[in-house]
């Protein structure tokens, strides 16, 4: 959590004394970009819980009845500060609810349901990327740089199990709120002014308190530039989750990969 903290201070140090800084710099390398666009999710999760001693115990999206083909939004911005440090935001989503007969036992936690009963389920996860870097490297037609930043990821599960004819048989949940810190590398690659490639990936692991997490996340895209300050893009993106949770009484593992083409509009000044 210090690491994350100390992350947080050094971007609010370097924004307030960068924005002043005038620059010239290549026609194609905007000093600010925003992104928008759509995410096409093949996604997979695990998630395992043992409690006191007894059995791991495991589930996945599909005895869920999870969709792990969603497609959903995602946004994201980049900002020039000076001649050299950037700063990039992006954010991922994933919410879906499903309702589904149970074709086999499933035990989660306290949680037990008998074949034939009735599973109420609903995963909301939501994933906040903040990346400060310096370029490394740069030119006329190529930038790339490294830096540090944190994920934080938003996790919220929910299975709520009924017998066949509606009794409540109880829930199990879980919710947690999960900074990360990470390594950044990345930049950009102007074929031509209006035609650039634009990629970026972070990785770190880390632990604290009751958990122990591993964060990737790395995505690329072509973009064109069809006029100045307005353009389209599309590439690929991968995340991928790994968190362990220990509270000495109970242990718990969410295991999450989130790949997918991403297609977008993004707008530059």
């Amino acid at each position: 959590m210090k690491a994350v903290v100390l992350s947080m201070l050094l971007i609010l140090v370097f924004c307030l004394n960068a924005w002043a800084v005038e620059l010239s710099a290549a026609e194609w390398d905007k000093r600010i970009v925003l992104r928008g666009g759509l995410i096409s999710y093949d996604m997979s999760g695990d998630f395992k819980s043992t409690k006191d001693g007894r059995p791991e115990i495991k589930v996945d999206m599909d005895d869920l009845g999870l969709e792990e083909d969603e497609t959903t939004y995602f946004l994201g911005a980049a900002f020039r500060l000076g001649e050299r440090w950037r700063l990039r935001l992006d954010y991922f989503n994933y919410h879906d609810d499903a309702n589904k007969t149970n074709n086999e036992l499933l035990e989660f936690d306290d949680l037990i349901v008998a074949p034939g009963g009735k599973l109420d389920s609903s995963l909301d996860i939501d994933l906040y990327v903040v990346n400060l870097s310096y370029d490394l490297y740069s030119s006329n037609r190529a930038k790339f740089g490294v830096g540090l930043g944190a994920h934080v990821v938003d996790f919220d599960l929910e299975i709520v199990g009924k017998t066949n004819d509606g009794t409540n048989l109880g829930d199990a949940s879980e919710d947690f709120t999960v900074p990360i810190p990470n390594l950044f590398v990345g930049g950009l690659y102007a074929f031509r002014n209006d035609l650039l490639f634009n990629y970026g990936g972070g990785w770190m692991s880390m632990s604290y308190g009751d958990y122990d997490g591993e964060l990737i996340f790395a995505k690329g895209a072509l973009e064109y530039w069809p006029f100045k300050n307005v353009g389209l893009g599309a590439g690929y993106s991968y995340i991928s989750a790994d968190i362990d949770r220990d509270t000495g009484k109970k242990k718990e593992n969410y295991d999450i990969e989130m790949p997918g083409p991403i297609f977008y509009v993004t707008v530059g000044f």
